[in-house]
């Protein structure tokens, strides 16, 4: 076999073993997603929440994310898109309001998705108390 075949020969494997170690770790994440960090925590749920799944439901929630009082009386069992939340999603954060949710999302019309958490900052009404209270509870 000529060197040169050897080298492509080389190249194919390395390329292949390459493939095969994005899958793995693509199908890792996958898996961690679905069960979660430890797979003991049940999933909570907010009341009036979209999701159609019971509490005995086998999904659980990753234990690093609470449940925290909002001061509205409701409570958030999971961080808050910021960028894709509703309405009634927003009014469930402490110091948010459907007033200030309403302007939340306004402002995601005129001006696109929020680039990171601190930019919800740029919204009237949302100052640095207010974002102290949230930051905790909300993605994007």
């Amino acid at each position: 076999m000529e060197e040169n075949e050897v080298e492509v020969k080389k190249a194919k494997i390395r390329e292949q073993v390459g493939i095969l170690l994005v899958c793995l770790v693509l199908a890792g994440s996958g898996a961690l997603l679905i069960r979660g960090d430890t797979g003991t925590s049940p999933v909570n749920f907010v009341e009036g929440s979209t999701n159609t799944q019971t509490p005995n439901s086998s999904i659980e929630k990753p234990a690093s994310v609470t449940s925290a009082p909002a001061t509205n009386g409701s409570v958030v069992s999971s961080k808050i898109n910021i960028n894709t939340a509703s309405i009634e999603d927003l009014d469930k954060l402490p110091g948010v309001g459907p007033a200030t949710a309403q302007k939340i999302i306004d402002y995601r019309k005129q001006n696109g998705p929020f680039p990171n958490i601190e930019a919800i900052d740029e919204v009237s009404g949302i100052g640095p108390s207010k974002y102290a209270q949230m930051k905790d509870l909300i993605t994007i």
